[in-house]
């Protein structure tokens, strides 16, 4: 079954319309979490963005959050966009928060703070911001309002201003069957990155959020490229004879590891950055394949059915050492490092093939219960599990919480989608 995951992944979506072309569909975790009251924003009616509307699907979709819905706010909780403190903790909410947007300049300035409703805290502004943002980045101001919540409550940068890159196809629709993405991370914002006529695979985000490293067999052979999001300019890696997959790259920006089989067997190498070396990780008779980089780019996990099958790796660039690292489940793939943690994700075999977390003791917690999951990437604060999964009878993309609590799909009317690669955090 290792093979599956080095075989060509086809995947569809229309490019250029107005609102998402991922719809999430939420399927898990609505009851769980804070509960918080996300009061609708003073705004004008000519906004096209409801700010309080996108800050309160953010934090569901986090799995720490259950905001509570206007209508089940006990009434009086609101008086011309305030909190009424004393009738709002009725409802039992930890927080509110409240907010306005107005006109600044030639955009708009967004301000909110978050009230506490509870305990010691109640009546006491937790927090206070305000920006500046044109009328065409309202969301991504509504989403800088959901990373300031999320962190007020988790001590963890919120991700919610981050994007996603996948692979579109779609066949028999003529014109470029395949293309490359990025969007928003709720599927808003999307962009072209390269259209082809034959297969694109695993794109990989550099840390800086500006370009992509991929595998493209637009000669009929895979090769790795990397290739500018903005610019669109691009450079050719790897294009050996043979297997050149599975790029990933390091977080600390300097190298990208890769599967090569142009000295026999599939292993792992690495391209360094800065002296446009390549140097060889693994060399074993078994298939090495899918190297990912732990957090601290120290160490790589990899995928090797040198135990006979599929299991997951981990060599140490300062010991040279190679040790086993999962043990439970039948077979387990595609392994992704969970920052701040020393927990992986990784795809396992137990009624099919599902998307689980391997936590330091080496236990196994099932975060899906589909079958025929496959890419799994990690949102860059470790919240957050973006993966390819069939969903009523079509592939697409779908998120689950790293612990398991929120659940949603993401359906595309058009085509198929996958392979998804979640990009960094965005310090501005």
């Amino acid at each position: 079954m290792l093979k599956k995951f080095l075989a060509v992944i086809a995947v569809a979506l229309a490019a250029g319309q107005a609102q998402a072309a991922l719809q999430i569909e939420i399927t898990g975790g609505i009851n769980e979490g804070h509960r918080i009251a996300v009061i609708p924003f003073t705004q004008s009616a000519s906004l096209k963005t409801d700010i309080a509307q996108v800050v309160s699907s953010d934090l569901t979709r986090s799995g720490k959050f259950s905001p509570i819905a206007m209508t089940s706010l006990p009434q009086g909780s609101v008086t011309n966009g305030e909190i009424n403190v004393d009738v709002a903790a009725q409802s039992g909410a930890e927080v509110a928060v409240t907010g306005a947007v107005t006109p600044a300049g030639n955009g708009y300035n967004v301000e909110f703070k978050v009230t506490g409703l509870q305990g010691v805290n109640k009546g006491k502004v937790l927090a206070h911001f305000a920006g500046n943002a044109p009328a065409a980045l309202m969301r991504q101001a509504a989403h800088r309002v959901s990373d300031r919540v999320y962190e007020l409550f988790t001590g963890q940068k919120g991700a919610f201003r981050t994007r996603i890159a996948y692979v579109v196809s779609r066949i028999g629709k003529g014109g470029y069957p395949y293309t490359l993405m990025t969007a928003d991370y709720d599927g808003y914002n999307e962009k072209p990155v390269l259209k082809s006529t034959q297969p694109i695979m695993t794109p990989t985000w550099s840390p800086d959020g500006t370009r992509l490293a991929y595998v493209s067999f637009e000669s009929r052979q895979p090769a790795i490229f990397v290739q500018d999001i903005n610019s669109h300019k691009r450079t050719k890696l790897a294009s050996f004879p043979g297997l050149n997959s599975s790029p990933s790259w390091s977080p600390d920006g300097s190298k990208i590891a890769m599967t090569l089989s142009k000295d026999g067997q599939p292993d792992i190498y690495y391209y360094d950055l800065a002296s446009g070396t390549l140097n060889r990780v693994s060399n074993s008779r078994a298939i090495d394949t899918e190297p990912t980089w732990s957090s601290d780019s120290r160490s790589l996990y990899f995928t090797s059915e040198r135990g006979g099958r599929a299991q997951i790796y981990k060599y140490d660039f300062a010991s040279r050492n190679t040790e086993r690292v999962t043990y439970q489940g039948q077979m387990n793939l595609s392994a992704r490092a969970i920052p701040g943690s020393n927990s992986l994700i990784v795809v396992t075999r137990q009624n099919g093939y599902r998307v689980a977390r391997v936590d330091a003791d080496g236990s196994l917690y099932m975060l899906t219960t589909s079958s025929l999951d496959e890419s799994p990437s990690v949102a860059p604060n470790g919240s957050m599990v973006i993966y390819s999964t069939v969903y009523q009878g079509r592939k697409g993309l779908a998120l689950v919480s790293a612990d398991g609590r929120f659940k949603a799909n993401l359906p595309t009317s058009q085509g198929e989608v996958g392979s998804p690669a979640w990009g960094p955090l965005l310090e501005k």
